[in-house]
C-alpha cells in the first residue's frame, strides 16, 4: 500500500474507532451514575454526595472504602477450574512458561509458536467478551478493553513475524489491531479518569491507584505513536528494521509478554471477586506484576538484542530525507 493510502485509510479508521470508544464509555458512566442516583440535579442544586462536595476532606490511601472486607474468603481450592476458562489458563501459563525459558536463552519466536499463541488467546478473547456481562458494570469495562488489548498484541505479533512473507497482509493486520486497540484505550480511559474524578467528589479516591493507570495509559500511547509513524511514512517501519535487525523479534516479545500478562491481570481480578487473594495486595500484584515488571523484562531484552526500545520513535523515514 502507498502513504497516501495508509494515512488516508487508516486514520480515518481510527478517527471513528476513538469516536466509537469514547461514547461507550460515557454511555457505561451514564447508567452506572442513573443506577446509583449519582447525577446532580438541575440548576446547581443536588441532593447527592456529588453537588454537596466540592473537594475531598480525606484520601483514601489504603482503600478501606471499597467493600473489600465484605468479600467471603475462599481458596485456590474452591475454585472451579473444570471448565473452558481453566483450561485456557493452564495452556497460556504452560505456553508462557516455554515462553520465558526462550526468551532467556536469546531464542527468537518461532512460526508454530506464533500459531500455538494464537490457538490459545484467540478462543480467550472470544470466551472473555461473551462472559463479561455476567460481572458487574465496573469490572465489564476494564475486561472488554482489555480484550480489545489482546486483540492487538497478537495482531501485531502475526503483523511483525509476516512483515517480510507478506507485507501487505501483515500492514492490514496491524490497522486492524489497531482500530480495535484506539476504541479499547478510549472506552476504558473514558471511564476510569472520568471515575477518578468521581470518587474525589466523593471522598473516595485512592491515590494508590493513579500511578498505574498513568503508566498503562503512556505504555499504551507507544502503540499509537510506533502506529501513526506508520502511517504517515510508510518507509519509516523498513529503515527501522534495517538499522535494528531484531527489532521484529523484540516486537514480538513484547507482544507475547502484552498477552500473557492481560490475562493475567484479568484472571487476578477473577480470583479477587471469588474471594481469592482479595484486596490490596492483589491490586499491588496487578499493578507491578502485570504493568511495571514487564516493562523491565522488555527494556532487559531490547539490551541484548540488536533492537531498539525507544530510539526509534526519535527516528524519521524516506519521507523526511
Amino acid at each position: 500500500p502507498t502513504a497516501a493510502w495508509r494515512g488516508s485509510v487508516g486514520g480515518a479508521l481510527l478517527a471513528a474507532a476513538a469516536g466509537a470508544g469514547t461514547a461507550a464509555a460515557v454511555r457505561q458512566r451514564s447508567r452506572e451514575e442513573a443506577s446509583s442516583g449519582a447525577h446532580p440535579a438541575r440548576g446547581g442544586r443536588s441532593g447527592s454526595p456529588l453537588g454537596r462536595r466540592a473537594l475531598p476532606s480525606e484520601v483514601d490511601w489504603a482503600g478501606s472504602n471499597t467493600g473489600w472486607k465484605d468479600i467471603e474468603k475462599k481458596s485456590f481450592t474452591d475454585v472451579n477450574w473444570l471448565n473452558e476458562h481453566g483450561v485456557l489458563t493452564i495452556c497460556a501459563l504452560t505456553l508462557f512458561l516455554y515462553q520465558a525459558v526462550r526468551i532467556a536463552s536469546h531464542s527468537p519466536p518461532s512460526e508454530p509458536e506464533v500459531w500455538a499463541t494464537t490457538a490459545i488467546y484467540l478462543p480467550w478473547m472470544f470466551l472473555c467478551w461473551r462472559d463479561t456481562d455476567q460481572l458487574e458494570s465496573h469490572y465489564r469495562v476494564t475486561f472488554y478493553a482489555s480484550t480489545g488489548w489482546g486483540f492487538m498484541s497478537l495482531a501485531s505479533l502475526i503483523s511483525c513475524v509476516y512483515q517480510d512473507k507478506a507485507p501487505d497482509l501483515a500492514f492490514g493486520v496491524l490497522v486492524a489491531g489497531n482500530i480495535v486497540f484506539l476504541a479499547s484505550c478510549a472506552y476504558f480511559y473514558v471511564y476510569h479518569w472520568s471515575r477518578m474524578f468521581r470518587h474525589v467528589m466523593q471522598n473516595r479516591f485512592r491515590p494508590l491507584w493513579m500511578p498505574g493507570l498513568f503508566g498503562l495509559m503512556c505504555l499504551h500511547g507507544l502503540t499509537i505513536a510506533d502506529f501513526a509513524k506508520r502511517v504517515d511514512d510508510a518507509g519509516w517501519w523498513t529503515i527501522v528494521c534495517t538499522i535494528y535487525p531484531d527489532e521484529w523479534w523484540w516486537v514480538a516479545d513484547v507482544r507475547i509478554i502484552e498477552l500473557f500478562v492481560t490475562a493475567a491481570a484479568l484472571w487476578l481480578i477473577i480470583l479477587h471477586i471469588q474471594g481469592v487473594f482479595t484486596g490490596m495486595k492483589n491490586a499491588a500484584l496487578v499493578v507491578i506484576g502485570t504493568i511495571f515488571l514487564p516493562v523491565g523484562i522488555m527494556a532487559l531484552e531490547s539490551t541484548w538484542l540488536r533492537a531498539s526500545a525507544w530510539q526509534h520513535y526519535l527516528m524519521v523515514g524516506p519521507k523526511y530525507w
